[in-house]
């Protein structure tokens, strides 16, 4: 996917440059959608290009913000509509792993809008925990902020990132990549000392 990613931006690059603006925002759109998509590194690109080709970077960054905000709203929305029976959706199963449902909800409840800042630097959760915050009818404000403050945050430390690198933006993908193998390890292996504790605990009490 990384690569005909690649191909499209650099067919982009050399045509109209709103087409490539336009890109820019479905990029952000789709990876909260469906969040096998390489956002991040788009994020990174848009960086870059903005050296290379003389982007303006604060029309990149909201262009970008914009979009995963959109789709971010969409997704609590339809946790909203829909409540639980979305967790049977076959589109929703093939994209999340809808087992951590109960644990996310109860993370969600006990630190509210907090679960949605951290999960955006967690590989592969910060979408569903959005949904979990429409299924878990959050307050809208707060979690309006929230998604606003903390993908401001994230899209801006990998644009400039990119735009600093610049030719070397390859680095903060491997760094990236590296990153979430590590975030996914450690996760891991919390969820099976979590669950060992508790077993523990449980013959305590017996």
């Amino acid at each position: 996917m990384e690569s005909i990613i690649l191909n499209i931006i650099d067919k982009l690059v050399s045509g109209n440059k709103l087409f490539l603006y336009l890109f820019f925002f479905f990029s952000q759109y789709l990876q909260i959608i469906f969040p096998p998509y390489p956002g991040d590194m788009v994020l990174v690109i848009e960086g870059y290009l903005s050296e290379l080709v003389h982007l303006n970077i604060y029309f990149i960054l909201t262009i970008a913000w914009f979009g995963t905000f959109l789709s971010s709203l969409m997704l609590y929305k339809l946790g909203e509509k829909e409540k639980e029976k979305i967790l049977h959706s076959k589109f929703i199963k093939f994209i999340f792993n809808t087992k951590k449902f109960l644990k996310l909800k109860n993370m969600f409840n006990r630190h509210g809008p907090a679960a949605i800042f951290v999960s955006k630097f967690i590989p592969g959760i910060y979408s569903f925990t959005v949904l979990i915050a429409g299924i878990s009818e959050a307050d809208k404000k707060l979690t309006y902020l929230t998604i606003g403050i903390v993908n401001i945050i994230h899209h801006t430390m990998l644009i400039v990132l990119g735009k600093i690198l610049k030719e070397n933006w390859v680095i903060i993908i491997n760094v990236l990549k590296t990153y979430n193998k590590y975030v996914i390890i450690a996760m891991i292996i919390f969820t099976l000392f979590y669950v060992l504790l508790t077993r523990v605990n449980k013959k305590k009490f017996v």
